[in-house]
């Protein structure tokens, strides 16, 4: 810019402002060519040699305008080299026109000195060079403080040249390029304190700006001030003073801080190196150490079980001492891409231990690096993979062998997929096993390379075996063979041995007892028993003729795969012929049967039925049951009511596995007629308790019906002519008692009394089989109405007093109890039949109990007696016709058995229910229930 001020003449351009010394045009063309110099010299590679020429030159010349500007002003010389540029133009007041000043001139020899001693990379070059340029930098920044403080004896010297001075844009200039020729070597030297990442540098790089810039600026500001008559001079430089002293010690306190967080990071960084260190030591890899020319410098451990080298042999050799000599190159290569900075992907390699065995080994290879990024190292690591080798080789051979087995498996797949088709058409005869065996045995074969096969079903010696099928074998031949072998010789011994015989001659084998005439010859033989759950289910043998290659241990392999994955289909084809067997008989034995029998399976489709049950099904053209039958069963209750599917027997029997037995009602026939039946139903479980299916046998007892209808039928009629013999002896007993007026001597009243009351147990017996005839004909009638409970059962304990005397009768009401809808007579009935029963069989003059509950929908009572009690045993049987407790006495407790089987009818035509309690030698209490008149309605309804 300076020269191009000098060709236009621009005051700007030369001297930045009027009044300030000027660039003059040999400094301008120094300060090119120092820049120049700096370009081509300033690289951290190496220059090219033209480069470095170029660089040098300009150098020298710098030093050359230098001296010679030093060499005129020491020696009072004129060369004239300072009006060698723009002569014309060179007119400015001086002694020396043209002249650089002599701080300049020195700057510029000091600047080329340095730039001469760049290239040359020792110690002593790099500090030849750095002071250079931190003299010309001192010199320049002198200068530069005389302008920012306005003193003409830093930039210029007027005692002895009044009229010259270093301008203020080559002072910058000269700054700019003592600081490219610092950070040019920053390894050494100013730039390598400054850059350094310990305390010193940290602290340089904090301190240096306000060490420099600091004093510059406030000494400026305070200047500006004082020239402003804000404060005197001597003040300015007080307060600039007092201000620097502050900032530097501040940034001095900050750099310190800033210190001793750089030495707890370096402390943390030791404590790391050390775990890494220990990490690396302890490790079961091997972990090696070397500088950048592959120069071992640590070794661990692990490495020394390794390579068998201990730290101490190998610590300052190169790695190549790890490698075969024909690797050796392969080595030289990694390290040469790990200084180019190249990223090396872990890798397998082969190695050689101090005996000189080579290993398999797995490298890591990473780079090591300093806190600047720079590569200072290697780490290798090292894993001995021979085993993993090894383990490998096994694998690729396990898996060569798998190869074969899975082309084997799928062999056998097809073979066995044609058995199960030929299994699943399989006709339930002994030419539908013998098609099994013919699959198996052509398969055999083929699987096998053999020419001959043979299957054979049995082991008894002592006769030919019950199946027998060649395979391979012409037609004709085998006719020719004519009777089917026995198991014996090797044929035997395959069976009675229970393993595979392999032979690679049959001949040779101490059984063979010849093969049979017409037989074709055989020399290499494989024999494989077929085994079912340890039981021998048939023997499988393949043969080659002479001359072929024997049987492998792979087609040994292969034939017993085959045995074992197709027994179960010879097994299952004789279980058809057994099942088929069982089925006819099962099916003669249930068409025989005098009842109606039906057999569901698991998801209730008709099995089968004998033509009695198809007389009691009902076929409605196009209905289906739920369970998708169309022959359907229309079962209903006694009452002639449908039965809902989940309660009818066989549902009950197939879905929860209960067992019905007796279970009494009607089946609806075809046209509308009822039959009476007793219906048995039950599960059909597996061996493991799972339900396959369920039976149902329906009895029908019509002709019982008709015999209890005609007992019935006696009964009444039996009960109804008793009634008038029995009322003319009751009347007759009244009139002798009204005519004899209280004639009759003692004995004839004891007489008429024992009439009396013998009268009276013969109307209670006649009444009570009346009712229990009603009842087991469904025709009980009941007059209901609601009825006052608590009053009702007062008036009733109070009437049974004489059936209760001795015992002391006790009625709790327990809350409110709301009125039930009951037959009085018949409450009253149930209750003293009760009462009467407490008495009877309670403990002699002890207490009953009549306790009355009730809840949303029904009355409870209860009438407990204390006694002996009655035994669990009895309790079932308590409520049926004619039954006496066994507990009781019979001579004592007189009766036909009929109270509790009639109160329990009468309870339930009332749509209640009873029940019994009973504790042996404590207490007996019976408990029925009533419905209310107005039951309560439900919560939230």
């Amino acid at each position: 810019m300076a020269l191009l001020g000098w060709s236009i003449g621009s005051i700007p351009l030369i001297s930045i402002a009027e009044g300030l010394p000027s660039m003059v045009p040999n400094t301008a063309l120094a300060l090119v060519l120092a820049g120049a110099s700096l370009w081509a010299l300033g690289g951290r590679e190496r220059p090219a040699p033209l480069r470095r020429l170029l660089g040098r030159a300009c150098a020298a010349g710098v030093v050359a305008f230098g001296l010679a500007a030093l060499v005129q002003y020491v020696f009072g010389w004129d060369f004239g080299v300072d009006r060698l540029l723009f002569p014309a133009r060179v007119a400015f007041p001086s002694e020396f026109p043209g002249r650089p000043p002599p701080n300049t001139a020195l700057c510029c020899v000091l600047i080329g000195a340095a730039l001469l001693s760049l290239p040359v990379k020792t110690r002593r070059a790099c500090r030849l060079s750095q002071g250079a340029a931190l003299s010309a930098a001192a010199l320049a920044l002198t200068a530069l403080t005389g302008y920012v403080f306005g003193v003409g004896y830093f930039y210029g010297l007027p005692p002895l040249f009044p009229f010259t001075g270093m301008a203020l844009h080559a002072s910058i200039a000269f700054l700019a390029l003592c600081a490219g020729l610092i950070m040019a070597s920053p390894n050494c030297g100013a730039f390598a304190v400054l850059a350094a990442s310990g305390p010193g540098g940290v602290l340089l790089r904090r301190s240096l700006p306000f060490v420099v810039l600091a004093p510059l600026a406030i000494g400026r500001l305070f200047l500006i001030g004082a020239d402003l008559g804000a404060y005197p001079l001597a003040a300015s430089f007080s307060l600039a003073s007092a201000i620097s002293t502050l900032l530097l010690g501040a940034a001095l306190w900050v750099s310190a801080a800033r210190l001793n967080l750089l030495d707890e990071a370096r402390r943390q960084a030791e404590e790391a190196r050390a775990f890494l260190a220990t990490v690396a030591q302890s490790s079961d890899d091997a972990v090696i150490g070397s500088a950048l020319d592959g120069t071992i410098l640590s070794w661990n451990p692990a490495a020394e079980r390794l390579y068998g080298y201990g730290a101490g042999e190998v610590i300052g050799k190169k790695l190549p001492i790890l490698c075969p000599p024909e690797r050796a190159g392969e080595a030289e290569a990694t390290f040469a891409r790990l200084r180019r900075g190249e990223r090396v992907e872990r890798f397998e390699a082969v190695s050689r231990t101090k005996d000189g065995r080579h290993i398999d080994i797995e490298v890591t290879v990473s780079s090591i690096a300093d806190a600047s990024g720079r590569i200072t190292g290697v780490s290798t690591i090292c894993r001995d993979i021979g085993r993993r080798k090894a383990m490998e080789a096994a694998i690729a051979s396990a898996h060569e062998a798998e190869r074969r087995i899975r082309a084997q498996l799928e062999d056998v797949g097809t073979a066995c997929a044609a058995v199960s088709e030929t299994l699943a058409n399989l006709p339930r005869s002994e030419s539908g096993m013998r098609a099994v065996l013919e699959v198996i045995a052509r398969h055999a074969k083929e699987i096998s390379g053999a020419d001959y096969a043979s299957l054979g079903v049995g082991e008894d010696g002592r006769r030919p075996f019950d199946a027998w099928v060649p395979s391979g074998v012409p037609a004709e031949q085998s006719a020719r063979i004519g009777a089917i072998p026995r198991p014996i010789g090797v044929l035997g011994a395959v069976g009675r041995d229970g393993r595979p015989i392999r032979l690679d001659d049959v001949h040779a084998h101490p059984d063979f007892i010849g093969l049979p005439p017409h037989h074709p010859s055989i020399e290499a033989f494989l024999g494989v028993p077929l085994r079912f759950h340890g039981r021998s289910v048939g023997n499988l043998y393949l043969g080659k003729r002479p001359g072929r290659p024997p049987f492998t241990e792979d087609d040994e392999r292969a034939a017993k795969l085959l045995a074992d994955r197709t027994c179960s289909a010879i097994e299952t084809a004789r279980l058809y012929r057994v099942e088929a067997n069982e089925r006819r008989r099962l099916q003669a034995v249930v068409e025989q049967m005098p009842e109606a029998a039906i057999l569901v399976d698991a998801e209730g489709r008709l099995i089968t039925c004998n033509r009695l049950a198809l007389q009691y099904a009902s076929r409605p053209a196009g209905e289906l049951d739920p369970w998708g039958n169309a022959v359907i069963f229309d079962p209903r209750t006694p009452g002639r009511e449908p039965v809902g599917w989940a309660e009818r027997p066989l549902t009950r029997a197939l879905h929860r596995g209960e067992v019905v037995t007796g279970a009494e009602g009607l089946l609806r026939c075809e046209g509308g007629a009822f039959v009476p039946v007793l219906v048995n139903a039950a599960p059909v479980r597996s061996d493991d308790g799972e339900i396959e299916g369920a039976v149902a046998v329906f009895q029908d007892i019509s002709a019982l019906k008709e015999m209890e209808r005609q007992r019935q039928e006696w009964i009444s009629i039996v009960a109804h002519d008793l009634r008038q013999p029995i009322q003319v002896i009751a009347t007759a007993s009244h009139l002798l008692r009204s005519r004899s007026g209280g004639q009759l001597v003692a004995d004839g009243e004891k007489q008429l009394g024992r009439i009396a009351s013998s009268v009276e147990r013969l109307r209670r017996m006649i009444d009570d089989l009346l009712d229990a005839s009603r009842i087991e004909a469904h025709e009980l009638t009941l007059d209901r109405s609601p009825v006052d409970l608590r009053a009702q059962l007062g008036e009733i304990v109070e009437k049974s007093t004489a059936a209760t005397a001795g015992h002391a009768v006790r009625l709790e009401v327990r809350g409110d109890v709301p009125a039930v809808l009951a037959d009085p007579g018949r409450l009253e009935q149930i209750v003293t039949n009760l009462l009467s029963n407490a008495a009877k069989y309670g403990q002699p003059n002890g207490d009953i109990a009549v306790a009355v509950s009730a809840d949303r929908s029904f009355a409870q009572i209860a009438v407990t007696n204390w006694g002996r009690g009655i035994a669990e045993a009895s309790l079932p049987h308590l409520f049926k016709r004619f039954s006496r407790a066994a507990e009781g006495d019979a001579r004592r407790v007189r009766g036909v058995g009929l109270g509790l089987y009639i109160t329990k009818g009468l309870v339930e035509a009332h749509g209640g229910a009873i029940a019994v309690e009973s504790t042996p030698g404590g207490a007996t209490t019976f408990r029925f229930s009533l419905p209310l008149a107005d039951p309560a309605p439900a919560a939230g309804a």
